[in-house]
């Protein structure tokens, strides 16, 4: 978000003294700051940009996401910064994706290289109660949180592929049906997917 800028000193010394019954001034001298400001351009609705966003967003189908789950999503954030990869940042990429209307729903997705194996990410990963997912990375679950998520019931989908780990969290507002939510498993299990088969492609794989 931008920053209102702060009115600096000069400007609030000038504006008291206005008006404070000396002599006329003389006409003032146009500059940049006093020229009058075109009327602003007409905005038009904000279109969601996930290569934009940089990170894990250009792994999502913005389209796929708003089909799926019936939402306007138009803004995406994803890190880390390109400039900011070294040899000591960790091989990670996260996202966030939000409508703008409010804090809830939103899309996280973190992707974070390990070199533990598939067989660890089995017995440490998967939260208890998890159901597995079929077809999803070398192993994955999927569970629907309905207490401590801030908001609404929220899907939590994470899954193990060639040394990434995926997790993915869609969270509803508040008062949503935890039922609906569990609907949309086999959608975000394709979103995951795409995701997934984004990332390889990225890496130079097949």
């Amino acid at each position: 978000m931008r920053r209102l800028a702060a009115i600096s000193a000069a400007a609030l010394l000038a504006l008291s003294a206005c008006g404070d019954g000396e002599e006329e001034p003389e006409d003032p001298v146009e500059t940049a700051d006093t020229e009058a400001s075109p009327p602003a351009e007409p905005t038009g609705p904000v279109e969601l940009d996930l290569e934009g966003a940089g990170g894990a967003c250009p792994f999502i189908d913005g389209a796929q996401l708003n089909s799926l789950t019936g939402e306007d999503f138009r803004f995406a954030s994803g890190g880390p910064e390109a400039d900011a990869e070294d040899e000591e940042t960790p091989d990670q990429a996260t996202c966030a994706v939000q409508t703008g209307e409010a804090a809830y729903p939103d899309l996280t997705l973190y992707i974070v290289g390990t070199d533990a194996s598939v067989e660890v990410y089995q017995e440490e990963a998967a939260p208890e109660d998890a159901a597995s997912t079929d077809g999803l990375g070398e192993a994955g679950y999927w569970m629907v949180h309905t207490e401590d998520t801030g908001a609404g019931p929220a899907l939590e989908m994470g899954w193990y592929l060639d040394g990434d780990i995926f997790e993915m969290r869609y969270t509803t507002p508040e008062g949503t049906d935890p039922a609906a939510v569990e609907g949309l498993v086999n959608g975000f299990a394709q979103l995951a997917v795409g995701i997934t088969d984004a990332r390889v492609a990225a890496e130079g794989g097949e």
